[in-house]
């Protein structure tokens, strides 16, 4: 038999080519919508044609025309769908059915890209840009690894990329990373990174301890970029805080240990730096006796030392800004110590201490006027037993200890500049002197002094 399209209901009508009618099933049972579904075509916007599997009805009421998708291939399943939305229609209308059977897709919730939270942040927060920058490095890595942005390269092909600064690949990288969405960090997702990145340091206990201590450094760092005074600052689309509700687990303090006696240290850089290198011997001079920062020395001026006081001011300058409050100190040196320094006065006619390059207050890396003199340093460093990554750093570090062993730990943290003790007994001070006890063995009293013989009771 040979049904007809009835043009008013948009629907196969069941009729017979001839006059004569033919039973059918009512519009409210499901045989009535079997030979209704159908499969429709559709034609992309580069012009190729598909078929999906599911199976559509077109349904006509009250003057409205809509498809609807029964999101299934199976015939029987579609036409229950079908007498379903028929009925909808008849008791609820179109809005009620719609927002049931065929809701509009959400729109979906873009947020910034991590490119333009990064440049919000420095045009609109009180963070300073070497801070965004340093942060920036930080937040970029976590997104690469996420995004699985450097899946499969390795050596060399990563360095045409990532630090490729010559032919292009470092931008294309930034570009990369930059356009990814902000919405990739999560909680979960933070998490994910955390276990992964330490999970590559494999079984090894210090490699591992490594690995925590370097992603708790990656999610501070990243997590500072999300507090509530930055946030609040912003104009870009943002989405939820990625941090709320992580906890930052503890990997312990580094703390320091010392590689090579500081008297032996300073008595070779007299005799290998001091006539051979000059700038060489200051500049280590300046972080082993001062204790100052590398940054603190390579834009100490002149004017901050006081030589009649032997000291040194470490304060707010035209071309310095000190790490925190805390950090513009006095700190006072030996007069032998202060002898030397005057030495170097004597045959500078510069405003500087060391000798180098003119500063660049405009930059946003670590940016050092005598950069060549600090290179040159921590190679000698290296070749004479300090096998800190830092090893410059490690002259601060040996300043803070031999303060602590001889004044105590509170004025270790005064000589260093820190804001909090926590900070100095963690990672800046070694053990310098011993700390043992002592019992006596074999019977023999330890001391034999007239007092203690007539303390000791007769056997």
């Amino acid at each position: 038999m040979k049904t007809l399209e009835d043009s008013q209901n948009r629907t196969v009508t069941g009729l017979s080519a001839r006059d004569n009618p033919v039973a059918r099933a009512a519009r409210t049972h499901q045989d009535y919508w079997k030979t209704r579904v159908r499969h429709r075509t559709f034609t992309t916007r580069e012009g190729r044609k598909f078929t999906p599997p599911e199976l559509y009805v077109r349904i006509f009421h009250e003057k409205r025309e809509v498809w609807f998708c029964l999101d299934t291939a199976n015939r029987a399943a579609a036409a229950i769908k079908a007498r379903d939305i028929y009925l909808s229609l008849v008791a609820a209308g179109w809005d009620a059915t719609l927002a049931k059977f065929k809701p509009k897709a959400e729109e979906p919730n873009e947020v910034c890209t991590v490119g333009e939270f990064l440049a919000d942040i420095l045009k609109r927060s009180h963070l300073k840009p070497v801070t965004v920058r340093r942060y920036a490095v930080k937040m970029r890595k976590m997104i690469s690894d996420l995004a699985k942005l450097e899946t499969g390269k390795k050596g060399r092909a990563l360095r045409r990329s990532k630090f490729d600064y010559v032919n292009g690949g470092r931008k294309e990288w930034l570009a990369l990373v930059d356009g990814q969405p902000l919405d990739l960090l999560t909680p979960e997702s933070v998490n994910s990174w955390r276990n992964g990145f330490v999970a590559k340091a494999g079984t090894d206990p210090v490699k591992r301890k490594s690995a925590e201590r370097s992603a708790a450094s990656y999610m501070r760092g990243v997590r500072s970029l999300f507090t509530a005074d930055v946030l609040g600052a912003l104009k870009v689309k943002l989405p939820a805080n990625p941090f709320a509700g992580v906890k930052l687990r503890d990997p312990g303090p580094q703390r320091y240990h010392s590689a090579v006696s500081a008297e032996w240290l300073l008595a070779k850089a007299n005799e290998e730096l001091r006539e051979a290198h000059p700038q060489q011997y200051l500049a280590l001079f300046l972080c082993l006796w001062a204790g100052l920062r590398r940054k603190e020395a390579d834009l100490l001026m002149w004017e901050q030392i006081d030589f009649q006081q032997s000291t040194i001011h470490v304060r707010r300058t035209e071309f310095f800004e000190p790490k925190t409050e805390e950090s513009q100190r006095v700190i006072d040196l030996v007069p032998e110590a202060m002898a030397v320094v005057q030495g170097f006065k004597d045959g500078s006619d510069g405003k500087f201490v060391l000798n180098g390059a003119e500063p660049n207050r405009g930059s946003t890396y670590d940016y050092y006027r005598c950069d060549c003199t600090w290179r040159e340093l921590h190679a000698w460093l290296r070749e004479r037993g300090v096998r800190d990554k830092k090893a410059i750093h490690s002259l601060r570090k040996e300043s803070g200890s031999l303060i602590a062993s001889n004044f105590g730990i509170e004025a270790a943290r005064q000589h260093l500049g820190h804001r909090d003790i926590r900070t100095t007994s963690a990672h800046y001070v070694e053990k310098k002197k011993r700390i043992e006890i002592r019992l006596p063995l074999g019977g023999q009293p330890l001391n034999n002094t007239p007092a203690q013989a007539a303390a000791t009771p007769a056997a």
